[in-house]
């Protein structure tokens, strides 16, 4: 994937809601066109996310594992997709220290970095409750929000204000289906202490979306 293409992808939702299950978020890393949201255009052709999986796949518990306690397939989705998505944010703000070119990008990102680590516990210690695996069944998917292992290795390839452009473009996208799939949580699931950690990420990425900075041509 070339740093183009992460420039020009877009966080499309596609969101399944039932009865006893969470949303989908068209998992899958095969070929496909992808629609596009609010801001331009999708993916370039064969870089578009599976929208078959968009339809179809359901997140769910790892077959054979029942849901635990106040748990439902819902909230269990939900702080599955969560971790996969904050770890491989929180390795893309890990970059910021030694690749970035503006003050107030580093600024913007170390306290969003703290915060995705402590959200990170936070959702391991509720799948330890449920009784789930930490397994990561959204390995290898792209889907929106996640930055995945091609678009890290090349936001890592670049420095300053390439860097920028293309991390504040993931973190942007990243925010946005985070605050989605927080606030579809918070209608379908049960569990009262995973609901409340929606409520909180879903405020939180809103704010921190909120106070994104534009990318600059160099430090002050």
């Amino acid at each position: 994937m070339t740093a183009a293409a992460v420039t020009r992808r877009v966080a499309s939702v596609a969101v399944l809601l039932a009865a006893a299950t969470l949303l989908t978020t068209g998992c899958g890393s095969d070929g496909g066109g992808g629609s596009g949201g609010g801001g331009g255009g999708g993916k370039p052709t064969g870089e578009g996310r599976s929208t078959s999986a968009a339809r179809n796949a359901a997140t769910r518990p790892p077959d054979g594992q029942a849901t635990s306690g106040t748990f439902n397939s819902s909230d269990i989705g939900w702080i599955q997709l969560m971790i996969a998505m904050d770890d491989q944010a929180a390795l893309l703000l890990g970059l910021v220290p030694d690749h970035s070119s503006a003050a107030g990008v580093e600024k913007w990102a170390k306290p969003v970095a703290a915060g995705h680590r402590g959200e990170l516990v936070q959702l391991r210690e509720l799948l330890s409750r449920a009784g789930v695996p930490d397994t990561n069944p959204h390995q290898g998917h792209d889907m929106p929000g996640m930055v995945t292992e091609d678009e890290l290795r090349t936001i890592e390839g670049t420095k300053d204000a390439a860097f920028d452009a293309l991390f504040l473009a993931a973190m942007r996208e990243h925010l946005d289906q985070a605050a989605k799939i927080a606030h579809s949580e918070r209608s379908a699931g049960t569990d009262p202490a995973t609901k409340k950690l929606a409520a909180s990420v879903e405020k939180t990425s809103l704010t921190w979306r909120a106070r994104l900075p534009e990318a600059t041509s160099g430090r002050p």
